[in-house]
């Protein structure tokens, strides 16, 4: 018993820390352009972003943790509980020493490509090239590929659509577009939330709950919106922009939980059912206490360490506007909501970066930091070999321990 109380230690340890770092890391995906473009202070920024990762991580985690449970290597295979046991643990002490350093070097990283990778090497440690999911592999990493360009499309789409005739509307009109995009943002979130299938019903359900959901948060921000906005115009945009771009960083910190959860409530849901059971059943659900340590541990690694970040995703890649910050934003919360609703473990680091690097692009490549750009994606493909290959060595050095 003792044995077993250990394991489940080590295993909560190992998870917790992913968690952790995992908030310190990618809280500036939620936060950083609200940051950069001074629409929030950061403790301002940290405290909302820490709020709804949680809310993100506890209502819809169990997605994709399933994925990272039994997607890319099927455990229940395992007879043997150690080696479950031995692999998930040797995937996130992998995926925890690769992103603390690349946080020490201010480097917004996929944490969801260090993982995967992790669960890859545990996979080719034991079962050899045949043991992985290789056709989940790809659907991944094509999920990662497409993943920025539709971030940067959307948000280009928005600056040459929208931005240019924003800046004409006469300030009754700004308030009925702050509407619009509030009406989009929110339908838009809840629906990818609730759609679960193509079926008529499904579609149904979801499309009356977004409206309804929609419309109950529409009035209320029309009435603030009104009373509150100054009488300049340029003041009213951004005094509307502030307001939308504090509602989609609160949308993209709700997406980031919801999606980044996994990164540590599936490998330890492979350890608890491991040591408790002997096995990972065929049939399993994402144990309450595995997403309740994963939601606390990256709520608190973005209130303890959050800031590190920040800066590089809301000033290092391209100068934001708070209007521009706000597209920059609802464009890389929707990408995301839409592959997370897949089931699939892609990354809003990809999907934010993508999305301001877009916006900058927009402006002419001169507005973007190219140097910064290639620093970000080289430690990106990085990442997948190297977190393989940490987690083969964790998993041989854990094997020599007794189970």
């Amino acid at each position: 018993m003792f044995e077993v109380n250990i394991w489940l230690i080590i295993g909560g340890f190992a998870a917790f820390i992913v968690a952790w770092i995992n908030g310190a890391n990618n809280a500036a995906n939620a936060i950083g352009t609200a940051v950069g473009s001074k629409a929030l202070n950061i403790k301002q920024a940290l405290y909302l972003a820490a709020a709804f990762d949680f809310l993100g991580a506890m209502l819809f985690g169990k997605f994709v943790s399933m994925t990272l449970l039994k997607g890319i290597v099927d455990t229940s295979y395992f007879s043997d509980a150690s080696i479950v046991v031995y692999g998930m643990i040797a995937a996130l002490f992998a995926t925890g020493l690769w992103v603390i350093v690349a946080t020490i070097f201010k480097i917004p990283m996929s944490i969801s490509q260090a993982i995967v990778g992790g669960v890859m090497g545990f996979g080719l440690a034991t079962l050899g090239v045949g043991g992985v999911n290789w056709d989940k592999i790809i659907q991944i990493i094509i999920a990662w590929l497409i993943l920025p360009f539709m971030g940067a499309g959307i948000a280009l789409s928005f600056y040459f659509f929208i931005y240019k005739k924003l800046t004409s509307l006469e300030r009754k009109k700004l308030v009925y577009a702050g509407d619009f995009f509030l009406f989009i943002m929110v339908f838009t979130t809840v629906f990818l939330l609730n759609v679960k299938t193509l079926k008529s019903s499904d579609l149904a359900w979801a499309l009356t709950t977004s409206i309804a959901v929609s419309l109950a948060f529409l009035l209320p921000f029309h009435i603030i919106v009104y009373k509150t906005m100054p009488r300049d115009i340029e003041a009213a945009r951004k005094h509307i922009f502030r307001i939308l771009l504090i509602v989609s960083a609160a949308s993209m910190a709700f997406s980031h939980g919801a999606n980044d959860v996994a990164n540590s409530a599936g490998p330890l849901a492979g350890v608890l059912y491991a040591v408790t059971k002997g096995v990972v059943p065929q049939n399993v659900t994402i144990p309450l206490e595995a997403l309740t340590l994963s939601a606390m541990g990256i709520a608190l690694g973005i209130l303890i360490w959050g800031y590190q970040v920040v800066e590089t995703i809301g000033e290092k890649i391209t100068v934001l506007s708070i209007e521009t910050a706000f597209m920059a934003q609802f464009a890389g919360s929707i990408a995301v909501l839409i592959v997370t609703r897949l089931g699939l473990p892609v990354s809003t680091t990809v999907s934010i970066v993508g999305a301001v690097a877009g916006i900058g692009f927009a402006k002419g490549i001169k507005a973007v930091n190219i140097k910064t750009l290639v620093k970000i994606v080289s430690a990106w493909f990085l990442a997948f070999p190297i977190v393989a290959g940490l987690a083969m060595i964790f998993y041989y050095l854990l094997s020599f321990i007794p189970f």
